[in-house]
């Protein structure tokens, strides 16, 4: 099944976006500047682990995460990527099949320090950049629509 995909990124007056053409798992045509390598031709997988401008790999990341999937099997595992040093050594023991994986949940705007929380973005580019010196692929999932409306609505209302 062929899909148009589309990330972006910003951070203060800067914004990067990554556009997609996929077909299954393999990317047929992209629009990314500032990524580190041409994307035609790559698996999502692949793509996962290319480099270039941190705003531009965010925005790849953010592309990704909606199509992304990975084939079962023996030997791959997923580990939860915080960015600290505990989830890189997890990974980093998990084997070379192990896919780092950062899952958006939520984020405060209006908490006092939201570059030091969890999900923020520091620690996802963290996470990602653990990765990355493993050599190992990083996916971010940004699940905060669905996280909100089965975790934080449903314990608020009944809070109240």
């Amino acid at each position: 099944m062929v899909q148009e995909v589309f990330g972006d990124a910003t951070r203060g007056d800067n914004w990067a976006a990554v556009r997609l053409t996929v077909d299954g798992e393999t990317i047929v045509a992209a629009d990314g500047p500032g990524l580190a390598r041409p994307l035609v031709g790559l698996t999502l997988l692949e793509a996962s682990m290319v480099g270039g401008e941190p705003l531009a790999v965010e925005a790849l990341a953010a592309a990704i995460g909606d199509v992304f999937v990975a084939e079962a099997r023996p030997g791959r595992v997923a580990v939860a990527m915080s960015g600290g040093v505990d989830s890189a050594v997890a990974l980093l023991r998990a084997g070379e099949d192990a896919i780092g994986v950062t899952l958006r949940l939520w984020q405060d705007p209006a908490a006092p320090d939201t570059e030091r929380a969890c999900c923020s973005p520091a620690a996802v580019a963290a996470a990602r950049a653990a990765c990355r010196a493993l050599g190992r692929p990083h996916v971010t999932l940004d699940r905060r629509g669905t996280f909100k409306h089965t975790i934080v609505d449903p314990f608020t209302q009944a809070y109240v």
